[in-house]
């Protein structure tokens, strides 16, 4: 009797055992966690390409709008000084928010003159709204100008040339976007009259 009686019991445990498997394998609850844990990496990764790009346009599209406003302003004035240039600086900080000017950014408006014969010649320039280290592709004041997109100047035309540079950083990781030195060139004639000089105070340097 005790004999059989162990013989089940061992049955009865093999039995138990071999439902608890098959159960086990029917059992599909815990399938979706696994699932997401899998996709989750190539999820976040996605989402952060996304927020990089968007970021990367959305500053490229910042500052071209920039180098118009700034050309736009500064060839509706009368007559120019540092002082206003400064002014228009300051409020170029204000176009480009959410992202900040200082190190990583710079601003350079340059007023060029035909010459006739003579290549075109830059009159001045001024630069602000950051400390951004970059020599700018007009030239330096009493130079030939290197005119952008190969605009021709008839003599005694002037222009005004707005370069802004702003050094792009990834804000997550830089596999999608690398580090770059992004850069627009706005280009008008003044609107009411030539601005081939720059008043400037005792002191006051074209701060480039």
């Amino acid at each position: 009797m005790l004999i059989i009686s162990k013989k089940l019991e061992r049955k009865k445990i093999t039995s138990g055992r071999s439902s608890l498997l098959k159960r086990f394998g029917r059992c599909e609850r815990g399938l979706a966690l696994v699932e997401f844990a899998l996709i989750l990496p190539v999820l976040l990764t996605l989402l952060a390409g996304v927020i990089e790009m968007t970021r990367y346009i959305w500053v490229n599209h910042k500052i071209l709008r920039l180098s118009a406003e700034v050309n736009d302003l500064v060839s509706q004035s009368p007559g120019m000084s540092a002082n206003e240039m400064n002014v228009i600086f300051e409020a170029s900080e204000y176009v480009m928010r959410p992202f900040e000017m200082g190190a990583d950014s710079l601003i350079i408006v340059s007023s060029v003159s035909g010459t006739g014969a003579n290549p075109p010649q830059v009159n001045w320039r001024q630069c602000g709204a950051g400390s951004l280290s970059v020599a700018g592709s007009v030239g330096l004041a009493g130079s030939d100008a290197n005119i952008p997109n190969g605009l021709v100047l008839d003599p005694l035309d002037n222009i005004i040339i707005t370069e802004v540079y702003y050094e792009y950083k990834p804000l997550i990781f830089d596999s999608v976007v690398e580090e770059t030195r992004l850069s627009r060139v706005a280009v008008h004639s003044p609107r009411i009259r030539s601005l081939i000089s720059i008043l400037r105070d005792a002191g006051q340097s074209d701060g480039c």
